[in-house]
């Protein structure tokens, strides 16, 4: 059986989307006859993601481990466990400060186009991934760039989300700002829209990383509207099924709510969101509203007159899968 080893953590300041995009893609691995290795920071955020998926194998290594120390443990688990693919989603460290095994394939998810000779397999996602790295600097490298490889959950099932249908005028609004939020965008949405009480559910996704749950719940019981209040949900795509809109971060969110076909209104929070959002919505597929801040009377207004639903085919995570597989013929 072929062995995957994969290294990515998750707390409120990194936020939880690079762990659990790793998580989501190794049920792709499982699937495809491989066992997955889990090793990650033992960040409060990283522990529940990983107990709440019931993800086995997961070894973890002190927050303030030094970087030292952590290489020991990546190798320590590559030669006990014979790993044939190590791959990374780190955002504390850069890639290049790491001395990484030769006894292994490397396959990484990079964002800052800093990575290290000997890598074989880069992904980014963004919609400007092309531009951030120098191809004819790593020959040996296969670079797959671009939003196609996003990493889906697997359970995404194309026939109901083909035959989707919408509720002529919304019911049930489902907000989503962020595993994390540190600066707790997901209040001040809120906020907005209840000003005027609308007359609809709202369905509110926190993540592991939250840490503003009690005032939030407290802002939500004074509404008769039996609002509700989630957190760490392990499976989102009956949340993004059963709402008529949602009002989400241009994190991985926004990815995922283009490929069930929910009508989206998206707040960039982190400046990196930015050109995706707009790229989203230049292709019709949501409305992008600003960069941590809105025009509160054009988001009520679109909380009750979505936008249309996005059609796009354009999404494919099982590629990753195939072109790992080709790697270690």
């Amino acid at each position: 059986m072929r062995r995957v080893l994969f290294r990515g953590d998750a707390k409120p300041s990194i936020g939880t989307g690079d762990l659990m995009s790793l998580v989501n893609l190794s049920r792709y691995f499982e699937n495809n006859g491989w066992e997955t290795f889990f090793l990650i920071r033992g960040y409060e955020a990283g522990i529940k993601i990983m107990e709440g998926r019931g993800v086995k194998n997961v070894s973890t290594i002190p927050p303030d481990c030094p970087l030292q120390e952590e290489q020991k443990a990546i190798n320590n688990i590559v030669i006990k466990k014979n790993i044939d693919i190590l791959f990374l989603e780190i955002t504390e460290r850069k890639l290049t400060d790491y001395v990484l095994p030769d006894s292994v394939k490397k396959v990484c998810v990079n964002f800052d186009g800093i990575i290290p000779d000997g890598m074989d397999i880069v992904i980014n996602w963004d919609v400007e991934g092309t531009v951030h790295f120098d191809n004819k600097r790593y020959p040996k490298t296969r670079f797959l760039l671009g939003p196609q490889y996003i990493i889906l959950p697997v359970n995404f099932d194309k026939g109901r989300i083909a035959a989707r249908t919408y509720a002529p005028k919304p019911q049930n609004v489902l907000i989503a700002m962020g595993g994390a939020d540190e600066l707790n965008f997901t209040q001040k949405v809120i906020n907005t829209i209840l000003e005027d009480e609308p007359d609809m559910k709202i369905t509110v996704i926190i993540g592991a990383g939250y840490l503003y749950k009690k005032e939030l719940e407290t802002s939500l019981s004074k509404s008769e509207n039996g609002h509700v209040v989630k957190q760490d949900v392990s499976d989102m795509f009956e949340e993004y099924m059963n709402c008529d809109v949602a009002v989400a971060a241009g994190g991985l969110t926004s990815y995922e709510l283009i490929a069930t076909a929910t009508p989206a209104i998206l707040i960039a929070t982190y400046a990196h969101q930015i050109e995706r959002c707009k790229y989203f919505d230049h292709e019709g597929w949501v409305r992008y509203l600003g960069y941590r801040s809105y025009e509160r009377n054009e988001l009520r207004h679109l909380v009750k007159n979505p936008p249309p639903p996005p059609n796009t085919n354009m999404f494919d995570t099982q590629k990753i899968i195939e072109a790992v597989n080709e790697l270690i013929k």
